[in-house]
């Protein structure tokens, strides 16, 4: 597993525009109460069927498979902190709409309509039937009409990147980024990643973290504890480990990474991926020719990325009063 991902790039973005897309024959259309404005972010407004798709995946992630977990009591509780998560997650979408406006990016545009209709199309058409579409979507608390509105953002989003790098406002010259590359804005580390995805218990995770850093700072070869703890594909094997920027991948590992010296070893970082162990490493010259134009791309995703964070940073957010008929067990699907 790399735990590297590009922080703004769109797990799920809804908006609420009209995008001329066909809906196929027999996929269920949004209901009034569904499209009904129950939030606002960054002054867009924020439908029942939204919130209900952010809220009801936190609400599954935080019971991690216990059926007993949320009862009325604990749901009632954590509601303002569940709705308050779901607007901040929502943010970074409405980020790239307020500034795809600033660029002249319309998701109602033909050609970006067009793309994102042949997306949606090709992935309907990867079911066995229009049902197993349907029952893909709910089982993920989305509707067809916020999924095609995610592929139609989706689409915003390329088109925002490559006006920015028309525009200058991200450097597109590898000569000009070269030097960057070179310098402490990049810096290179080898992971030890206690991986998320396996089942034990946050308690677990980090004891075995805390093994291995403890027998790291002790002076133990790394890349031999890496054999022996890591989750993380992309370092078997693999003794050049990351060159990495700000920007691109979890704050934590990033702020971990340009906190050490060289030789350094870190302490146990949480991030989404898991417990991480860093060593900060030289870098090496072989690698940087050999791998220059890859990471003069890492440095442009991540330059964009950074300008999607700080307009979401700016966004204000809040509930509407429609919010109150709801609480967070009866968004269920319909």
């Amino acid at each position: 597993m790399n735990v590297s991902r590009p922080r703004t790039r769109i797990a799920a973005l809804f908006l609420l525009v009209a995008v001329c897309l066909s809906a196929c024959s027999g996929i269920p259309k949004s209901t009034k109460e569904e499209l009904t404005a129950v939030a606002s972010v960054g002054g867009y407004e924020v439908s029942y069927e939204q919130m209900r798709y952010f809220v009801l995946n936190l609400m599954r992630d935080e019971a991690a498979g216990d059926e007993t977990y949320w009862t009325q009591e604990r749901a009632a509780e954590e509601a303002p902190a569940l709705y308050a998560e779901a607007l901040d997650k929502m943010k970074p979408s409405y980020a790239i709409l307020s500034l795809c406006a600033e660029y002249g990016i319309d998701p109602e545009n033909g050609a970006i309509t067009d793309l994102a209709d042949v997306q949606v199309k090709s992935f309907i058409d990867s079911f066995e039937s229009t049902a197993d579409y349907v029952a893909s979507l709910r089982g993920n608390y989305l509707t067809d009409h916020l999924y095609r509105f995610l592929v139609t953002v989706g689409v915003c989003e390329e088109e925002l990147y490559y006006a920015m790098l028309s525009a200058g406002d991200i450097a597109s010259d590898d000569d000009v980024i070269e030097p960057i590359v070179r310098s402490d804005a990049f810096v290179r580390v080898k992971q030890i990643l206690i991986s998320s995805e396996n089942g034990r218990s946050d308690e677990e995770m980090r004891a075995r973290a805390e093994q291995a850093r403890e027998r790291a700072a002790a002076g133990e070869d790394f890349d031999a504890l890496v054999r022996e703890y890591g989750e993380d594909l992309y370092m078997f094997n693999n003794t050049d480990g990351y060159y990495i920027c700000r920007g691109v991948w979890y704050t934590e590992f990033e702020d971990a990474a340009f906190s050490l010296a060289i030789g350094e070893v870190s302490g146990v970082v949480r991030s989404d991926a898991g417990y991480s162990v860093l060593l900060r490493c030289p870098k090496e010259e072989k690698y940087l020719r050999a791998h220059m134009e890859d990471l003069c791309g890492d440095w442009r995703d991540a330059q964009f990325s950074l300008k999607i964070e700080a307009r979401a940073a700016g966004l204000q957010a809040e509930c509407l009063d429609a919010l109150a008929a709801y609480t967070p067990l009866t968004m269920t699907m319909p």
